[in-house]
């Protein structure tokens, strides 16, 4: 035993190398030896016919078992590199398509040709394409932005959206039934100044069988500083009598508009014009006191905010 035990102290390095080039001596014969292998290949379908889309695969594969025959090395590497069978369809006929799936249709990685292995048979052996005519039509954008102003500012302007629309296609009834396209949610918080932003689409088919002519938008929000404006004493009209008619109560009101900047500071006492909508018969009860919109961004505070018309007995002396 210990006699052995130098032996292998002395000749370990001899040993060690003896044993790695029997290794390698042996993997050299493997791959030279011809084998036959099963090896999972990719199913790729191509339909380019534009006025269909395939929409089903039966069975629902994206890969297929092919047998190949060639040296264990080849075989080896095809296993690594991930062959295809390509299924090409240039003009539909039917929307129910029955394709064989044979060892000729078998390529390489990006469609190449097979080098020193050949595929010998593949399973499953047919395939149905289902296909359903193509449909498009134009849609509008909305946009889901959450806003928060800080304090001080406000939203000067709806929210601008480019394009505003976008052109859905795929299969005829998955577009029928889209109304409209909706931008990832987005919150933006303590807003001082207006921003612009790129916001992606949110696929409206969760198979991704329906196609959008943009995938993103451009947002557009506008921010101002808030003001404020009062009108004292503006005068109130009646609508539905006659001014000689009617008396109203009070006849003057105060105006408080607030909103953004720009907006507020170009409202001119003309342009405010509160009224009453008076019918018969008058029984003096307070009637709400209106005034037409001067802006979706400003908001308006009468004061008070409603009147009572009551009728003007005529002298009859």
């Amino acid at each position: 035993m210990d006699e052995w035990r130098t032996t292998l102290r002395r000749n370990w390095l001899y040993m060690l190398t003896a044993t790695l080039l029997a290794v390698f001596l042996w993997v050299a014969v493997s791959a030279d030896t011809v084998a036959q292998r099963t090896i999972p290949t990719d199913l790729v379908v191509y339909a380019t016919d534009p006025a269909y889309v395939l929409t089903e695969l039966e069975p629902p594969i994206q890969a297929v078992s092919v047998v190949f025959t060639g040296r264990q090395g080849d075989l080896s590497a095809l296993s690594v590199s991930r062959p295809q069978i390509l299924v090409s369809i240039d003009s539909v006929e039917s929307l129910l398509w029955d394709v064989e799936l044979t060892p000729d249709m078998v390529r390489g990685r990006g469609g190449r040709e097979l080098v020193d292995v050949r595929a010998v048979s593949v399973r499953p052996g047919s395939l149905r394409l289902h296909f359903e005519r193509r449909a498009q039509k134009v849609v509008p954008v909305v946009p889901r932005v959450s806003l928060v102003m800080a304090s001080g500012f406000v939203q000067a302007d709806s929210l601008r959206v480019d394009p505003p629309a976008v052109q859905v296609s795929g299969p005829e009834a998955k577009v029928e039934a889209i109304d409209s396209v909706v931008t990832v949610p987005v919150v933006r918080k303590g807003l001082r100044e207006s921003i612009s932003v790129e916001l992606p689409l949110e696929q409206p088919d969760p198979a991704g069988q329906v196609e959008l002519s943009s995938s993103s938008v451009r947002v557009t929000v506008a921010v101002e500083p808030r003001a404020e404006q009062v009108f004292f004493g503006v005068p109130v009209a009646v609508r539905g009598a006659d001014r000689a008619d009617v008396r109203i109560e009070p006849s003057l009101v105060d105006v408080h508009i607030s909103g953004p900047r720009s907006a507020v500071e170009s409202v001119r006492s003309e342009m405010l014009t509160p009224l009453v909508v008076f019918r018969r018969p008058a029984d003096g009860s307070l009637l709400p006191i209106q005034l037409p919109p001067l802006g979706p961004f400003i908001q308006v505070v009468i004061d008070p905010d409603s009147a009572r018309v009551e009728l003007v007995e005529e002298d009859t002396n």
